[in-house]
């Protein structure tokens, strides 16, 4: 029997640009920088497998400067919250290499796990099951 969990994992990644983004030229490239990095994580992220199929809707990107935040929903089933964390930043670690490539270095990786919302999935049940006894 499986006694895990669904959970959602809040993971958050910070990189740091190798890009100083002073001097004019570079301001004007910045926001294009910006749109190669995000792209470049999205790829990296829909080809590898495991990210491709636990993260949850989108890849959202905030600049700060030099660094760049990623953050995203990883779905997963898990025995628990710290379990499900330690998941997420493994997958995240798994395509470190890749996503450094970029000519980055990632900086911080952190998860927070809370239990998934499936209240939708027991009112399905409930109708369905409900129907069955009335016949």
């Amino acid at each position: 029997m499986d006694d895990g969990l669904d959970y959602d994992v809040h993971t958050k990644v910070t990189f740091l640009l190798d890009f100083d983004g002073t001097g004019e030229l570079n301001l004007l490239a910045l926001p294009d920088v910006r749109r190669a990095f995000s792209g470049h994580v999205r790829d990296v992220f829909q080809r590898d497998r495991t990210l491709g199929s636990y993260v949850c809707g989108d890849l959202t990107f905030q600049f700060h400067g030099r660094y760049a935040e990623l953050e995203y929903t990883f779905g997963c089933h898990d025995e628990n919250e710290a379990e499900a964390e330690s998941f997420s930043d493994f997958c995240v670690q798994a395509v470190k290499r890749d996503l450094e490539a970029f000519g980055c270095k990632l900086k911080q990786i952190r998860c927070t796990a809370e239990e998934s919302d499936m209240t939708w999935l027991d009112q399905l049940e409930d109708k369905i099951f409900s129907q069955g006894m009335e016949m």
